[in-house]
Order: structure tokens, then sequence, then C-alpha cells
């Protein structure tokens, strides 16, 4: 059955099982699983930016590809896109929205500040909709960030204790010069961010001593170096040193649980202290001193090996690490009563078999079942007579099935990952030139041909990006075909995801590692074998910007309120009209405007005006918070210097000089007024401060739901609590009970946070006994009613405007003998190349004044949902 057919036939199947049908487990699965997809679809992301590094000061240009995640074709159901720049503390840098062009595509930028400090920062793209399976499954890809400032002085950070408190040396070095050099100032900011006080480093040798306190250590172990050398001043995020004599190894049992008398695999997965892989080796043991197994990892820290568990006895692994470090971890105990799956590729056929206590005479009534990605594959009960089940290559779809045992209570007893790697996966993308090689500002013309794994014309859409070689490195570590097939049908973390495709059978067992030491949930699949299938989702599909609200007179809806909108940004660029319901309740949709656009909503009466009319609007969902765990590269913060110089050349030629502060004017104890650090009710139990650079980026809807994120605060309509208690407010240092949250917008507040009990309960006994939410204003600010009672103000996240990229084109001989240098290192970037009926396309650009070497990276879906990926030399 081809990788086309299966899911169609398949989806038609459980579409057509009516529900009284439903007597035999196996129809009960299709159907369930059928309802499941059809109520609750999933999206797949991944992005594609024009390069993997930059300089500050330039612009990031990127393309989202929002794909089906059954079958990998473009969607478009979902109208916006968001996506954001995180720095490596896990700060919001910027947020923007993209609604599709005219193809359907979603493509934007991101302007990089000039004083951004250096370091690897985070690419997230998601749509509402893709919030109801969770953060894990969003797009991201990280990007190198450098600045010129910190080309001539190198950081050095060592650990020297860990305990309740980190314990680092650092010096400074620079290429050219034997010798430790040290600059006239370098400050620390521990929690990554310039916002907070710095610390100033001592140095004595050419080396200072810092002590991280424990509560000053974020959770992405990342802290913001700031130096001055040569006047110049150069921040950088720098991950925290770790112990490297401390690791953890996990152990996963093939099936989930560990079976007595029966040969296991077991996989195993040692991370270090930093959360990324480490090199292992070593012997399993049982409690008698008996060696029992050998293992040795094989990749990123993965590896497995085979062991017999007997009656009564505890296993130990016995763990040496590449760096000597030593360490004994107990295996995973055994379950009684329990039955477990196995599977094995063998050329191109997956062997499955079951694995039971060697005490079991028993046939249990099992169901095998295979799904990917919400369809079901296959779903019949477990063969006795059978020693194996096995499968052909091409039955299975690519991407990772899910493989299941269930009982007849229809509990899951075992579960398998497996990946399956299919030719049919890849579109065939073929590139010619018109020339073997260019000269400087000379026009090249491509044709680029798309076709099938049966070399058939494709229709297709990708974006695709030229760029100098010998400037820019190749991304090594992630695209299209890992995002789609791997990342996103797994939860956590995946190290290095580009390294399982690199086509041979090292690679295949590397996966198959991954596929047995890795969580997948997409769906809630132990509820959906139940029939319990979702019915209510948190966050719907997003096709339009909606503002719902109530309009009331005195304790009653008014359905006879004439209710308008006005759009507004610089100038007035809509209007809209909503009829209220009987109860008063109203919705303004279909409506979209770009960023930095506001909505003025009034109530009237026909005939009475605004006397006795209160307007109320209902809670805007708010964008996805970046509260994620980032795992900082151990490469070094090393951008080529010869690029990095070229680069900042081109900046100034564009833009003029670049400012540096200089060192003489450089504050490192800073005080602002008005902020959570001068309130008498901040302190170091403080949790999470919203700051005014996180309101400005967050483009909040309203003060409530800067409240939303506050650690332990829960916020149910108005009702603010915190472990289910109501709190007090203090509003600019003084105490408000039954506040109204209303009275402020976001443009108020200066910032705000939590102070637990301990803090404001000896301040204002019972009253502060639940903690307070502490809100300062900003400098200046007078409490005032802004708008009348039938009146509101939105503020919503606007989309980006599109702006083409800019490629020169020397069509004439004044502009090919400029005398202004062309430095480009993107020579071109197209986020929406399609091809035609033919499968082809063509595009044509001019070469910069370096025209030796350049290479270009192709990333898209066709029409058939075969990835487009592509990445070659093209002279």
């Amino acid at each position: 059955m081809n990788r086309i057919g299966l899911p169609l036939f398949t989806l038609l199947f459980m579409l057509c099982i009516p529900l009284g049908a439903q007597q035999v487990l196996r129809d009960a699965i299709f159907y369930y699983f059928g309802q499941e997809m059809v109520g609750f679809p999933q999206e797949k992301m991944s992005i594609h930016t024009d390069r993997p590094s930059y300089l500050a000061g330039e612009r990031i240009w990127f393309r989202t590809h929002l794909v089906d995640a059954l079958q990998m074709k473009q969607a478009n159901a979902s109208r916006y896109v968001y996506v954001e720049l995180i720095d490596p503390a896990a700060q919001l840098v910027k947020r923007i929205k993209l609604r599709p062009d005219s193809l359907g595509y979603f493509h934007g930028y991101f302007d990089v500040q000039e004083e951004l400090p250096e370091g690897y920062y985070t690419l997230r793209a998601y749509t509402q909709f893709m919030r109801n399976v969770g953060t894990d499954y969003f797009a991201h890809k990280q990007v190198l960030i450098s600045t010129p400032a910190t080309q001539d002085l190198t950081p050095h950070v060592r650990l020297i204790e860990q305990g309740s408190s980190v314990a680092t040396v650092i010096h400074f070095s620079s290429v050219g010069y034997a010798d430790t050099l040290v600059p006239q100032e370098a400050t620390i900011f521990p929690k990554g961010t310039l916002e907070e006080d710095g610390i100033r480093l001592k140095f004595r040798d050419g080396v200072a001593k810092f002590t991280f306190r424990k509560w000053e250590v974020n959770e992405q172990r990342t802290f913001l170096l700031q130096t001055v050398y040569n006047n110049k001043v150069a921040s950088r995020f720098l991950s925290l040193p770790t112990d490297t004599t401390r690791f953890a190894v996990s152990f996963f049992p093939e099936g989930g649980s560990a079976i007595v008398g029966c040969n296991q695999r077991i996989a195993f997965k040692a991370l270090a202290a930093d959360g990324l892989s480490i090199e292992v080796k070593g012997e399993v043991v049982d409690d008698l001193g008996q060696k029992c197994a050998l293992l040795q990892s094989v990749h990123l820290g993965m590896g497995s090996f085979v062991l017999n568990y007997q009656a009564g006895r505890k296993y130990y692994a016995h763990c040496l690490a590449k760096n000597g470090a030593k360490q004994i971890f107990e295996l995973p105990q055994p379950k009684e009563d329990t039955v477990g799956l196995a599977a094995r590729w063998t050329g191109d056929f997956l062997r499955l078999s079951l694995l039971q206590p060697a005490a079991e005479s028993r046939q249990r009534p099992l169901t095998l079942v295979a799904q990917l990605r919400g369809l079901v594959l296959y779903a019949n009960p477990w063969d006795y007579s059978q020693p194996k089940i096995t499968f052909e290559r091409s039955f299975f779809p690519a991407g990772i099935t899910h493989l299941m045992l269930i009982d007849d209570k229809k509990n899951i007893v075992s579960e398998r990952l497996v990946f399956n790697m299919r030719a049919d996966v890849k579109a065939d993308l073929t590139v010619a030139t018109d020339k073997p090689a260019y000269e400087p500002r000379q026009k090249v013309n491509l044709a680029l041909t798309l076709k099938d794994a049966l070399g058939h014309p494709l229709k297709g859409n990708f974006s695709l990006s030229v760029v100098d070689g010998h400037d820019v490195k190749p991304d090594s570590t992630q695209n299209i075909l890992s995002d789609l097939l791997l990342t996103s049908d797994l939860r956590g973390y995946i190290e290095q995801p580009l390294s399982y495709f690199q086509g041979n059978k090292l690679q295949s067992h590397q996966l198959d590692l991954l596929m047995m030491t890795q969580g997948w949930r997409r769906y809630n699949i132990p509820e959906v074998v139940k029939g319990n299938v979702t019915e209510k989702l948190s966050y719907p599909l997003e096709t339009s910007d909606v503002v719902k609200g109530r309009v009331e007179g005195f304790l009653k809806g008014l359905k006879d309120a004439n209710l308008t909108l006005l759009a507004i940004r610089d100038s007035l660029l809509g209007t809209h009209v909503a009829i209220p319901d009987k109860d008063g309740y109203f919705s303004f949709d279909q409506m979209e405007y770009p960023e930095r656009t506001k909505y003025i909503i009034q109530a009237l009466k026909s005939k009475r005006g605004s006397a006795g009319v209160f307007l109320t609007l209902d809670s805007v969902i708010s964008p996805a918070q970046p509260q994620l765990k980032l795992l900082q590269p151990r490469t070094p913060l090393l951008a080529e210097r010869n690029y990095v110089m070229k680069m900042d050349q081109k900046y100034t030629l564009e833009n003029g000089m670049r400012v540096y502060n200089l060192g003489e004017i450089l504050v490192t104890a800073r005080r602002k007024s008005n902020t959570a650090g001068d309130s008498p009710y901040y302190s170091a139990n403080v949790s999470r401060v919203i700051s005014r650079k996180d309101i400005e980026k967050g483009n909040f809807s309203s003060v409530l739901d800067m409240v939303r994120l506050l650690p332990g605060v829960a916020v149910i309509g108005s009702e603010v609590t915190y472990r289910g208690q109501p709190t007090l407010v203090i509003l600019d240092n003084m105490p408000e009970e039954n506040f109204d949250y209303e009275r402020l917008i976001p443009d108020d507040v200066g910032d705000l946070f939590f102070a637990p009990p301990t803090t404001v309960g000896p301040v204002f006994g019972g009253r502060g006994a639940n903690g307070a939410i502490v809100i300062n204003t900003r400098r200046g600010f007078v409490e005032k009613n802004t708008v009348n009672n039938n009146m509101a103000i939105v503020r919503p996240i606007g989309y980006q405007q599109s702006v083409e990229f800019y490629s020169p084109v020397y069509d004439t001989p004044e502009k090919l003998k400029s005398t202004k240098p062309d430095l480009r290192s993107t020579i071109y970037w197209n986020p929406a190349v399609t091809t035609d009926e033919h499968g082809e396309a063509h595009i044509s650009f001019y070469t910069a004044d370096s025209s030796s070497r350049y290479r270009l990276a192709v990333e898209g879906v066709s029409a058939i949902g075969a990835i487009i990926c592509s990445e070659q030399d093209l002279f």
C-alpha cells in the first residue's frame, strides 16, 4: 500500500464507521482516533532563515513553513503565525505577528538591535491553535548574533566550587596576545538582564573570582557579562560552567517496563549537568556483584544493551564518563504481570515480538495498534500463533509511528516508537546555472526543477537563500526535514537533530535509540483509546482579530445599544459595527490591521446617548510567554573574524559609524526611579518581576494578562488569587483592597510583581497573609478615568507589514563601475518561490564583489506533501 493511498483509505474507513456499531475494540479505536482528528487536527511548523549567524544591527530574514501535520502539505487554516526572538536568558526581545501573503505563505524579518548582547538567540514560531498541544511542539531555531566590540577580548569562565552557590574564576585573553588581559571594567549581571544592578569584578593577577548565589542563577544557567576594553563597551551572554564530575544516566526498558526472565533491550541516555549529552561506558552488575552486561554510548550519550532480569535481583550500572568521572545508577525494577513490545528494523522489514515474563503461560487478549500523527494505520488482535509480526517498510509513511499494546480494558500496557525514512518523503530539486563561473556584479540566472521520487514534475513552494560560502557556514544542526519528521513529534530538547539524517545504517541505529529514550504525547492517547476525545479546545482556530464583550444598563444587558469600533494608527484605518444579542453580548470580528493599531470601542443608547451605559470587554488571549528552558550549545561564541569585520564595514557604509558607549560613562550600579528594586516590598524572594521592558514587548491587552504570568498567581475572570486565596494589591506603595484592575491600562504600569506573605504579612498583618500584587506605575502617572464607562481601548498585536529583500541590480555601466563596495553575505533571499505545473521556477540575481563561492539553501513542501530540502554549492 503506498504512502498516499494508506492515509486516504484509512481516513475514509474510520469516518464511515457508525458509533452504534462499535462492539469490537479494533473498530472503536479507529472511530475514536478519527473523531479526535476531525475535532482536533494538528499543525506543524519549521523556520528557515537566510543564514544561521548575524551581526548586531543586521536584519534576520525568515519564512515559517506551516503544514498540516498529517499530510505535510501547506496549511492555511490558522490566519496568523507568531514569531519571537528570545535571548539566551529566555527573555523576549521582540514578537511579531504574520499574516499570509497572496499565495498563503508566512514570511517576515527581525531587525537586530545594534546594542543587543552577543549570544545564541532562539527564534520561536507558533499559531494560537498550536498552543493546545503545548509549547514543546512549537518551531524553534537557534541563531548566533555577534557584535564587533567582542572580537578583541575573549572571556574564560571556570568553575571552582559547586554547592548552594557557584564559585567561578574569570580571566580574559585576546588573539595575538600571549598574556592574560585585564579589561578596563568588567561587570556581571547574574540574571542575564541589564535591567538589574550589576556587580563589578575585581581582578588580581589578571583573574577575578565571582560567586553566583543560588537564587541568582536562572533556569538557563546564563548570565550577562559587560566589559570595557579599548574604551568600547561589549556585552555578551555566557553559560555558567557546570560541575564536570556530575552527570545522570536514565534507563529505558524496551516496551516501557522491565520484565523478568527474558532477554530485553535496555536503552540509556547520559546527560551532563548542563542538560547536554555526555559519552559514557561501563558495566551492569547485580546485587551479588556478578557482571551482567557492558554498556557504551554510541551517539550523543545514547546506547543500549541486553539484560535478562532475574527474579529478586537488583541491577546497577557503573558508569565512567569521558572526562573520568564515575557514578553508579540503579536500573528500573521489573513490574509484575506486565508485557512489552519489542521492535527491530531488518532491512526493509519491521519485526515486532512480544516480551513476556518467563513464567507467563496465559495468552492475555491484546490488541496491537499503530498510529502516526493521529491516523490509525493498523489495529488487530495480537496473533499468539506467530512468533513475530512483520511489516514491510512501505506500509508506514515517513516519520514516527507510535506502536501500542492495548488490553481488553482499553489500557495501554506497552508502547514503542519507531522511525521510518522513505525515499519518496523528499522531493528532488535540481538547480542549473547559465554559466559555470561569474565575475563580480554579474547577473546569475538559475533554473530550478522539482520532481517526485519517480521523476514526475511537482508543484511546490519554498524559500530560497543564496549566501557567500566564505562568510557563512551551513547550519549543521537542523533543517525542515528534521523539524517536520522528527523534532515536531517529540517532547523535550533534541540535540543536533540533523545528525540523524545522514543516510547510512549507523544513523538508523541512532534514530532507534532516540525513539526509545524520548517521550511523545502530541495527543492524549490513553484518553482517546478509551473514547474520551477532546471536546473543547482552550485556543480556537484564529481566523481574524476578534474583540468580544458585553454592554449593560443598570443590572441587565442592553440589546438595543449601538456599538462601534474605530481602528486608528496614525489616522483612521477602519470602522466596524456590532449588534449585541438579547443579553448584551457582542463580538467584533473579521478585523485585520497592521502593527501599532489601536481599537476604540464605544457603546451608545439610541436615545439617551452614553448615560447609564457600561461596557466590559472579555480578556483577549495573549501570546504565549517565553517560559522555556533554553540549552546553550557548548560551541564557543566564535564568529569568523573576517566575516565580522566585513559585515561591520557593510553596516558602517549603509548606516554610518557605530555608536559605542564609552568606558568613562559606564554605570554599573543602576538605580531607576519607580522600579521594583525601589519598592519597600521587593525582596530576593520575589520570583519574577514584569518590567516595563517586558510590558512593551509583550503587547498585553490588559493588566490582568500581566498578572497571569506571576508564578503561583491564578486569574479567573477578574478575580486574582494566590494558592486559592484572594491577594492584597499595593499600588504605588499604598494598599488597596477589592482593587479594580480595569482602573489601569498596560501603558500605566512601570512594573509589577508578587510579594510573598513573608514580606508583606509583617507590615499589613492579616491583610497581607496571602501576599500582595505590587504595582508601580510609571513616572508622572496620575490616576484618572481615561475613558468613560461606555468606552474601551484595545491595543492588539497587529500584523507585520511585508518588506522586500533588497538585491542590487547592476544593469548599467554606471552601476557596474560604482565605487561603493558590495559586501553582501546574503546574496539573495526569496521566501516565496513557486514551481509551475512543469515543476520549474526561474530566478535571477547579481553577484556581489566576492563571487567565487556561493551556496544555495532551499526549504519547503510540495503539493503532495513531499519535503523540499536542498543545500548545495552553486559555483
